[in-house]
């Protein structure tokens, strides 16, 4: 299936160096997690954040599954994603492969994904996981997440807009809107002091955003 995304997955590449290290990652009971020291240990961590850049400019620096702005956030913000947990034994293997690995927030990995595999409808074949109609949410590297949810998002000052819209027919835009609690973040606020919402004419840049989300039928 061709690749949603650029750089493409085919672009990326471990040297000799970099396999060597995920080898000896590989043998270890959890690769992701092993923690050499010395000079290892920084060629292991530059691996892992070299694997995060790229994931994250494929997405453009956004969460892979709410499309939230994760640019300059770093560890704080910024998961490493392994689509199917790396945490189950039978996905170990999949450690450091590029189609299981992505960039989200913390709070769409760790609040409502984890370690579950509800979202995979078969989970014993290797084939199968390397489809995209496998998974029932928008699987970061096989489904261009627009062909299912549109996201409308703008902020000035104090005016926060921020809308999602499932794609008529796509199942998969549904379950991911689900699944993630998209809809705990859509705003559309003036501005709120004490629990209450202060009424005052948007901006024209608020105005404008309205008008986009009322003209894709937000």
């Amino acid at each position: 299936m061709p690749d949603p995304y650029e750089p493409g997955l085919d672009t990326f590449e471990f040297t000799q160096q970099e396999q060597a290290v995920i080898e000896q990652a590989m043998a270890t009971a959890k690769p992701w997690d092993w923690k050499p020291k010395g000079e290892l240990g920084e060629a292991f961590k530059a691996i892992k954040n070299r694997i995060r850049e790229f994931h994250l400019v494929r997405h453009n620096h956004r969460c892979c599954y709410c499309r939230r702005d994760l640019k300059g956030g770093g560890h704080f913000m910024i998961d490493r994603e392994h689509v199917l947990p790396k945490s189950i034994e039978a996905f170990k293997l999949f450690a450091f492969t590029k189609w299981n690995l992505g960039a989200s927030c913390k709070r769409c990995n760790m609040e409502y994904k984890g370690s579950k595999i509800d979202f995979v409808v078969t989970t014993d074949d290797a084939d199968v996981l390397q489809d995209g109609a496998n998974y029932r949410f928008i699987h970061p590297n096989f489904d261009r997440y627009k062909d299912h949810i549109s996201r409308v998002a703008s902020e000035d000052d104090d005016i926060v807009v921020v809308r999602f819209t499932k794609k008529e027919g796509s199942e998969k835009g549904a379950f991911t809107y689900d699944y993630f609690n998209l809809a705990g973040l859509e705003r559309e606020i003036l501005d709120e002091a004490q629990g209450a919402p202060i009424v005052e004419e948007p901006s024209e840049a608020g105005y404008k955003v309205r008008l986009l989300a009322d003209n894709l039928g937000q």
